[in-house]
């Protein structure tokens, strides 16, 4: 079982030739709305991929909490959520012609999460418990220190980059950075940003994805690399995410690291292939067909 700490949100996205400087008022091609946040895209990553998946955090008592729960309801247990009278967190995502994005969160309901509705019993049976930085920074340090107390691993995905003290992430099994969260973190510890020595700046296991460039990890004195595959970029918003759900659901069923990496980057490359935000994201038997 995987327990997901993080950010639900609704996406507004626009699609734009160019991404606009600042100043500058650009015309959409189009818009949509989707259900969003990183907690909820891993969350629901890793149940796709077959795995039991319970999500934590919290929405608001307003019309977009329906938005931002329509893909995990059926899918992820959501029972624990916390309703607030915050309102729902929400994300602008500007798509150009090339696939890239800029993306601003506001947090919400997010930042009223609480990491304690993850209840010790949830500690002990879980496996894995996935985080990322779009909730309250004091609420992920207290959970990361309590999963050091338990057998389950934890998996930080530090996004957006944020200064967590070097101990702390110490504690943290796998601390997963894209290659702009790699070069905050190295600056912050003094080192360079690849894997390997990130990890051996923090005495943990780090992985870092590059893009179309693939992913590498240096866990336990071991270093691992995956290619990127080849495919025609459509939208990039929710492909990170889909890797780190991935990776955790196939760690969680037993596979080795290099194989839980090679199906998180196919995982990725399929929601690149396409438009969409958590609707990108494939399903376990889309996944095994394009790893055959």
């Amino acid at each position: 079982m995987i327990v997901t700490f993080g950010s639900i949100n609704v996406d507004l996205i626009f699609l734009v030739d160019e991404i606009p400087q600042a100043g500058q008022t650009v015309l959409a091609r189009g818009s949509r709305t989707e259900a969003g946040g990183k907690g909820a895209n891993q969350a629901l990553a890793a149940a796709r991929d077959g795995a039991e998946v319970v999500m934590m955090g919290a929405v608001g008592d307003d019309a977009m909490a329906p938005i931002a729960l329509q893909n995990l309801e059926g899918e992820v247990d959501i029972s624990r959520l916390l309703r607030s009278g915050e309102p729902t967190g929400s994300a602008a995502i500007m798509i150009d012609a090339n696939g890239r994005n800029m993306i601003a969160v506001a947090a919400g309901a997010n930042l009223v999460a609480q990491s304690d509705g993850v209840e010790d019993e949830l500690l002990r049976n879980a496996t894995y418990v996935l985080m990322q930085m779009e909730n309250d920074a004091t609420q992920i340090e207290n959970l990361i220190r309590r999963i050091s107390n338990h057998s389950a691993k934890s998996i930080l995905n530090l996004a957006p980059a944020y200064r967590l003290d070097r101990e702390l992430l110490s504690l943290v099994d796998i601390v997963i950075v894209n290659e702009d969260e790699a070069e905050a973190l190295a600056g912050w510890l003094g080192c360079e940003s690849d894997a390997r020595a990130l990890s051996d700046a923090l005495k943990t296991g780090v992985l870092r994805t590059m893009g179309g460039e693939g992913a590498e990890a240096f866990i336990n004195g071991e270093e691992f690399k995956v290619p990127a595959l080849p495919v025609d970029a459509v939208d990039t918003t929710a492909a990170g995410d889909c890797f780190v759900g991935v990776l955790a659901s196939a760690l969680d069923r037993g596979l080795s690291f290099g194989e839980a990496m090679r199906r998180a980057a196919t995982a990725a490359a399929i929601a690149c292939s396409r438009p969409g935000s958590q609707s990108s994201i494939p399903h376990i038997t889309e996944t095994d067909s394009w790893m055959t």
